[in-house]
């Protein structure tokens, strides 16, 4: 073999390599885009699906059962606003996230409190002093953290208050809503395989409102803020929860 044919086919080679490398260039980009493409189809059928979100409540016959109080003292405190709507709400699950917003940073300890509505049960399920609330947000309590099983067909009441730096003990803002446990084994088996959006649109066409909220709520959470808080901003919206569907909306634009 002469020379230039060695040159020669050395050439071809280094040319043969640098189309491979091309050519897996483009085959990667072109699923990158596919990827893209798919992701963003996939988006858009959740924003879509979300759009359904409907809150529709259960017709307990109980009255209205939110209600905050007043500032005591000329301290200015925070807003509190419970994550529930005005009228008796459904929970599916025994152990269920409860939200509230805050409208701005505590002074002092955040007071929660969860107990039955039996004159029967006296002491509170669970007592917490919650620290470290120094900013306005939507905060939650986890009652599966501490083992809390609600009873099957039970109503609980459950709230936050806060007090002034000064004086612990005294109440100054506190804000209460009721909720019913209503167990239902069969919506609960035909969301188990279901995706979060068609979960929460379910949930809130079904009156179980705290399941709805927690389910929007994870998703946020998990990083994935839209359209899963617009929708939950949509979602306290029919509520009346003006306050926390505003600091929703504020989140997505920062």
């Amino acid at each position: 073999m002469t020379r230039d044919m060695r040159f020669l086919m050395g050439g071809l080679a280094v040319l043969g390599i640098m189309i491979a490398g091309i050519t897996i260039a483009g085959m990667t980009i072109a699923e990158d885009k596919a990827a893209d493409t798919q992701t963003s189809a996939s988006e858009q059928a959740i924003a879509e699906s979300l759009k359904r979100l409907v809150f529709v409540p259960h017709d307990s016959g109980a009255p209205e059962v939110t209600d905050a109080g007043g500032v005591r003292s000329i301290t200015i405190l925070p807003k509190v606003e419970l994550l529930a709507p005005e009228s008796l709400a459904r929970t599916l699950s025994a152990s269920p996230t409860l939200y509230w917003h805050i409208s701005k940073a505590a002074p002092g300890p955040v007071h929660f409190t969860l107990a039955a509505d039996d004159p029967a049960i006296g002491a509170p399920l669970l007592q917490l002093d919650l620290d470290g609330i120094d900013q306005e947000g939507i905060y939650a309590v986890k009652l599966d953290d501490y083992g809390i099983a609600l009873g099957e067909g039970q109503r609980y009441i459950w709230s936050v208050s806060l007090s002034s730096a000064q004086d612990s003990h005294t109440t100054d803002v506190a804000a209460q809503t009721m909720m019913l446990y209503s167990a239902a084994p069969d919506l609960a088996a035909a969301l188990d395989q279901a995706r979060p959006d068609e979960r929460a649109v379910r949930l809130a066409a079904e009156g179980y409102w705290y399941d709805a909220v927690e389910t929007l709520s994870q998703q946020i959470e998990r990083g994935d803020a839209l359209p899963w808080q617009d929708a939950r901003a949509r979602l306290l919206d029919q509520a009346g929860l003006l306050q926390a569907a505003r600091f929703d909306r504020q989140s997505l634009t920062q």
